[in-house]
């Protein structure tokens, strides 16, 4: 199979007897229980629900009378199978029509998430056998539409008829040879035959495909399924001028850790789990980590017997490595070497420069790759789904996709990207940037005695520039540095290079060469432009990397240190600046790593293997990656629900994991902390009228609902310190389960809604609906409630936020106080006797955390808005009730309890909701209206 292409779906031989739905809707649909169906059947059983309730999902009957698998897989943990189903016309994909079906073992529809394409019967003008345009052609438009480097000599490799794909080569476009499939994109105007390709962009880190149509040549769609972390996003973040501070916390190394190892001698000298970075945590050895059942030959096997493959950071799940030059490919000498023993004991020099841990770095890297492999692997995401393994073991799904992880890779900066090839079997890659903190000013200075210190850069491929540097170094000019005749003479002693640093004439490898071979102790390159900032430099490491170190300045201070040594000031010093924390690098910041691993799990499992289709503005791919690595690394030392908890802390210099660190706010259950709620992804919908960022800002939304989702699990079901253990060990554990399963189930193109429903159906599936209403309370106060609606997920602008459970989680208060939609009459200031009743027995904490709490809600509508700001985060934030003196909630033996509420005197005037929430996740809901006084 190509690198990127895909498999063609399977046909179903079935008699249609119904429609097809609703485009982009997820539904929990009652199903027909059989007599135990094999695979096959429920495939079939799956295609027939989906024609049967056609009208239901937007398209008729004709528009799915061909529908094919594209992949079918049991989930072990439940028996749950889920059939992903593509729209077919004349024998060709539909390209975006989808639909994912989830079945009990016994023929039960769970719950279907559809994205379908009406119309597609429709007649269309050109037949499937006419393209006008041929895959060559498309390579072509594609690279000139989407400004790749011009195509040289493209030309058909050979046509993969199993696949129903043409490969084209590369041609200096794509890395990685390109896959074209013939099929139907829909528009606006309906069906075109168009192409389809995906092109591992040469000259970025994107992973692109394009849709070509095959009449025009016109590009009708292209999307990156590279996911990054870009730059721009983190402007302000970046900006700030925070110090570094190694906080301490208690490790829980013990509790986190596989129930079931291989012992295989390996060890790691790592900063591991649960700490997030090296403020959490010593550099420490940890000893035979691989999991038994994920891993179960151990972290280096390829072969699947006993024994290692590979001494190198290398084995079935990752190959991690340098690739400081961003050629995708392995530095010489990129991936350390354990020896036999698989010993993997590198030091780490913190406060100087990543470049000074290289071979710590990628240890680090290899190790959480794996981690992260086997955990999720526990929580289902295996090879029947799709997972990233060299080897499969025999346990279904293709094989040959383990992750290339490039440490300290040479793209770019302040950065981590994750690229999810759609097929199964193709491989991904996982670049890692260095951090280099710019706010604090440059990361090396050039110091010429009797002159001054100046700013300097730094080097990819050279050692790092040290806090001890070199002092007394003779000073030399060489001109462009590009030959040794350009110096003057025979250099004796210690000294430094001063060379221009024109690239038209020499790289900046070159220089560094040439200088090492004169017995020079550094290079500092004058950059050739004014007014511009110093280059990173950057050199092929094909070869290895020279000895020495080398930096650049600008043009104005080059000029500078040029006529000093003119002027006989010839002695000199390179050093680190003592002002800077040193370069980060993100592979010593677990929660990176496991955010970029987590792109790979929503792309794979959202529309099964098979496809990417992880789309639209409401998309929270960014969202489900910071999720996994927040719920994975919780320590009770460090953080709390009611506290704040930061993402990506280490990298952007915060001081520990309380910070915002990449993301807009810190995520909290405390609602002061972290006010999102379904409204704010809106245009204009973010704190002070501004807008979050798509997809990273959005997805931090969804982050934060699932983040108080766990926390309300841990309060009903107790926490465990193990991750790796199974789902009902833990409210932890399960938040964990129910997001992954939700993952499988919710289809292509899911919104916030569709996410939540998904999650939903799949408690029902895994615990028979045990924790509807604790669920349903959670999404309630982030917005995402009852009656909430998500309109389409490719717009951020037409959803409708609503802060009410399900009709089935309520309970109605006794006494005085009548249920919605009624207003209750109180005074501001006085006290409120609330009655409920329950079971006799539970005795009186029965309330769920944080419960009661009131939130002001509009007299007229009893919207939770602000009328000042009806549209603007943060809406009206919930207040926690409190009660006179030191009263508290009562309750007699026939289980009548009793709760005295206080309310404020400023609430005159308006009016409230009041919410009591049970530990089940029941509520009692009442309105209530303040006069004003008089």
């Amino acid at each position: 199979m190509p690198p990127h292409g895909r498999p063609r779906s399977r046909p179903l031989a079935l008699a249609l007897t119904g429609a097809l739905g609703l485009t982009g809707v997820g539904l929990a649909v009652p199903g027909t229980a059989g007599a135990a169906p094999d695979s096959l059947d429920l495939d079939a059983l799956a295609a027939e629900h989906v024609q049967q309730h056609a009208e239901d999902f937007g398209v008729t009957a004709a528009d799915v009378a061909d529908l094919g698998v594209l992949s079918s897989y049991e989930s072990s943990h439940t028996g749950a199978r889920h059939v992903n189903l593509l729209q077919h016309r004349d024998g060709l994909e539909v390209f975006g029509g989808h639909v994912t079906v989830t079945l009990t073992a016994d023929g039960e529809v769970a719950y279907v998430g559809a994205r379908l394409a009406p119309g597609v019967a429709a007649p269309t003008t050109r037949r499937a056998a006419e393209p006008a345009v041929d895959p060559v052609e498309a390579v072509e438009a594609a690279a000139d539409e989407l400004d790749l480097p011009e195509p040289t000599a493209p030309r058909v490799l050979g046509q993969r008829s199993a696949d129903g794909e043409t490969l084209v080569d590369g041609a200096g476009v794509s890395t990685e040879a390109i896959p074209a499939r013939l099929g139907w994109q829909p528009t606006d105007g309906g069906l075109r035959l168009a192409w389809q390709l995906v092109i591992d962009d040469v000259s970025s880190e994107s992973l692109w495909s394009a849709v070509v149509d095959a009449s025009t040549g016109e590009l009708l769609e292209a999307e990156d399924w590279t996911d990054h972390d870009h730059a721009d996003d983190l402007q302000a973040t970046l900006g700030r001028d925070v110090a570094s501070s190694a906080a301490s916390g208690t490790l829980l190394a013990s509790a986190l850790r596989s129930p079931q190892t291989v012992d295989d001698g390996s060890s790691y000298r790592v900063f591991g789990p649960p700490a997030e970075s090296p403020y959490e945590t010593g550099h420490d050895v940890v000893h035979n980590p691989a999991d038994a059942l994920a891993s179960p030959f151990g972290w280096h096997d390829t072969d699947g017997a006993p024994g290692a493959d590979h001494t190198i950071t290398r084995g079935n799940n990752v190959h991690a490595y340098l690739d400081q030059d961003a050629n995708n490919q392995p530095d010489a000498g990129g991936s350390p070497d354990g020896g036999p023993g698989l010993t993997f004991d590198f030091p780490v020099a913190l406060g100087e420069h990543a470049q000074a841990s290289r071979e710590a770095a990628v240890t680090n890297l290899f190790f959480w790759n794996n981690v992260v492999h086997d955990i999720f692997y526990r929580y289902g995401f295996d090879e029947a789904s799709g997972n990233f393994q060299a080897n499969n073991y025999g346990r279904g799904g293709v094989a040959g996709d383990y992750v290339r992880a490039e440490a300290q890779d040479g793209n770019g900066v302040n950065n981590a990207n994750f690229s999810t090839p759609a097929q199964d079997g193709g491989t991904p890659r996982m670049q890692m940037y260095v951090w280099p903190g710019n706010q604090f000013g440059a990361q090396n200075e050039v110091r010429v005695e009797g002159v001054g210190s100046f700013g300097a850069s730094w080097a990819r491929f050279t050692p790092p520039v040290t806090s001890e540097g070199v002092a007394d170094l003779g000073l030399v000019v060489g001109g462009q540095g590009c030959t040794t005749a350009e110096y003057p003479g025979v250099q004796t002693g210690a000294w430094l290079a001063v060379v221009d640093g024109d690239t038209s004439a020499c790289g900046y490898l070159q220089r560094v060469r040439v200088a090492e071979s004169l017995g020079a102790s550094g290079v500092v390159v004058v950059h050739p432009v004014a007014d511009q900032a110093a280059p990173i430099l950057s050199g092929s490491l094909a070869d290895g990397m020279p000895g020495i170190p080398a930096v650049a300045v600008t043009a104005q201070d080059g000029a500078v240190i040029k006529d000093a040594v003119a002027a006989g000031h010839t002695v000199g010093a390179l050093r680190k600046n003592p002002e800077h924390p040193g370069i980060r690098d993100g592979d010593f910041d677990a929660g990176i790593i496991f955010h970029e691993y987590g792109h790979g799990l929503s792309n794979r499992l959202t529309g099964g293997p098979g496809i990417n289709c992880l789309s639209g503005q409401e998309q929270m791919g960014e969202g489900w990656s910071d999720y996994v690595a927040l719920a994975a690394l919780i320590d009770p030392e460090l953080d709390h629900p009611e506290g704040p908890r930061g993402m990506g802390a280490y990298a952007v210099f915060n001081e520990d994991r309380t910070g915002a660190g990449i993301r807009p706010r810190p995520y909290s259950r405390n609602m002061e902390i972290q006010p999102f709620t379904y409204d704010s992804i809106k245009t204009g919908g973010w704190l002070d009228g501004g807008s979050l960022a798509t997809p990273h800002g959005v997805g931090h939304g969804w982050a934060s609902v699932l983040w108080d989702m766990t926390w309300d699990l841990i309060d009903r079901h107790g926490f465990n310190p193990n991750i790796y253990e199974a789902w009902d060990t833990g409210g932890n554990n399960l938040a964990y389960q129910l997001v992954i399963d939700g993952l499988k189930m919710q289809g292509c193109a899911p919104g916030f809604v569709t996410g939540r429903d998904a999650i939903l159906a799949a408690d029902r599936v895994l615990t028979g609906g045990e924790n509807q209403c604790t669920l349903w309370s959670s999404f309630a106060r982030r917005g995402l409630g009852y009656s909430a609606e998500q309109g389409s997920s490719a717009s951020r602008d037409d959803n409708s936020e609503a802060f009410d459970t399900h009709p089935s989680c309520t309970r109605a208060f006794e006494g005085n106080v009548r249920p919605g939609p009624a207003l209750n009459r109180a005074n501001a200031g006085s006290t409120v006797p609330l009655q409920f009743r329950l079971e006799p027995g539970r005795g009186v904490d029965v309330l769920a955390s944080g419960s009661p709490y009131s939130r002001q809600v509009s007299c007229e509508t009893l919207a939770t808005v602000d009328p000042a700001s009806p549209t603007v985060t943060p809406r009206p934030v919930p207040v926690v009730a409190e009660t006179p003196g030191n009263s508290r909630l009562t309750v007699n033996a026939q289980g009548r309890y009793q709760f005295p509420w206080k309310t404020d005197r400023a609430w005159a005037g308006t009016c409230r909701e009041l919410v009591l929430t049970l530990d089940d996740g029941e509520q009692l809901r009442a309105y209530f209206q303040f006069p004003g006084r008089g």
